[in-house]
């Protein structure tokens, strides 16, 4: 225990003196508040900040946090209105290239030119208007505006769209042709994955930083998010493919299926960032899903 000397008990200005000293800071000492930041500066960061309200529209699905920033040089111009493409399975042109929002035209052709030997026109007719059933929401969802990279919804009714149509090639298609409709099926996804993974891509920032919890903040680079993001939705796609082969194939009730795909749905919802403490919107967005589902298989 240091006991101070009588000079300073007897001094009191010296303490006083003493103390102020001790409570002064050093010149090359500065706080938070000193630094200045050029306007320049300022307008990066609240560029940054400002994109990532539009950046979250993206709905990146691997990612359970607050987006909090983006680099402010991530370009938003016209991200939203980039055209499906993508070679096909053999590296040509695809043959749905052109037709994202009309992909039952594509399979129509197909049906006209391969199968009025094997079909009258009526089974023909019936057999388009299956297939056009199947595809409907696909369509509809690549004409909407917005994000067009892959996304929870895009894998969940492609895949079971695909369910679907190949259920429709089995039941349905001449055996001679069910080679070739499957071939068309194989073409018909991998057009739908591949444009949708490209611009995924082509949308992903260098980096982000996402807020987990309300204290604690990480960085996630590009590679980290498209691998996160690419093996999402391959679980995603096995989920909903094996819940819809079980429901095509007689392996499960109209019932089953119905409540293994609202407790999937709901699942996913609930424990989005963005939709925490929000039942009713989860609701609104599983129920959407299901009618979707439920016009396509007619449950």
């Amino acid at each position: 225990m240091k006991v101070q000397g009588n000079r300073y008990i007897n001094n009191p200005e010296m303490i006083k003196n003493k103390v102020e000293k001790q409570k002064t800071v050093p010149q090359n000492m500065i706080s938070e508040d000193d630094v200045t930041i050029s306007d320049s500066a300022k307008k990066l960061v609240k560029t940054a900040r400002d994109k990532v309200s539009e950046f979250q529209a993206m709905h990146f699905s691997s990612i359970n946090g607050e987006i909090k920033e983006i680099p402010a040089e991530y370009k938003c111009e016209n991200l939203f209105q980039l055209e499906l493409k993508a070679s096909s399975i053999s590296g040509d042109r695809s043959v749905f290239e052109g037709h994202s929002e009309n992909q039952a035209a594509v399979f129509e052709k197909w049906i006209d030119e391969n199968a009025a030997e094997y079909l009258s026109e009526d089974e023909r007719n019936t057999l388009k208007e299956q297939i056009g059933t199947m595809v409907a929401a696909v369509d509809d969802l690549n004409a909407r505006e917005g994000y067009r990279g892959t996304s929870f919804e895009s894998v969940f009714l492609l895949s079971a769209s695909e369910a679907g149509l190949n259920k429709i090639n089995k039941m349905y298609v001449p055996e001679q042709l069910q080679a070739g409709f499957s071939d068309m099926i194989d073409e018909y996804v991998h057009f739908n994955e591949s444009a949708r993974n490209s611009i995924m891509e082509r949308m992903t920032p260098d980096y982000m930083v996402v807020g987990i919890g309300s204290k604690t903040e990480a960085y996630k680079y590009k590679s980290e998010i498209i691998s996160d993001e690419r093996a999402f939705y391959t679980n995603e796609k096995m989920e909903m493919t094996g819940l819809c082969d079980k429901f095509l194939n007689d392996e499960i009730d109209k019932d089953s299926f119905y409540d293994g795909l609202k407790g999937y749905l709901n699942h996913y919802y609930e424990n989005r960032y963005e939709l925490r403490n929000q039942p009713g919107s989860v609701r609104e967005k599983s129920n959407d899903m299901l009618d979707k589902l439920q016009h396509m298989f007619g449950v």
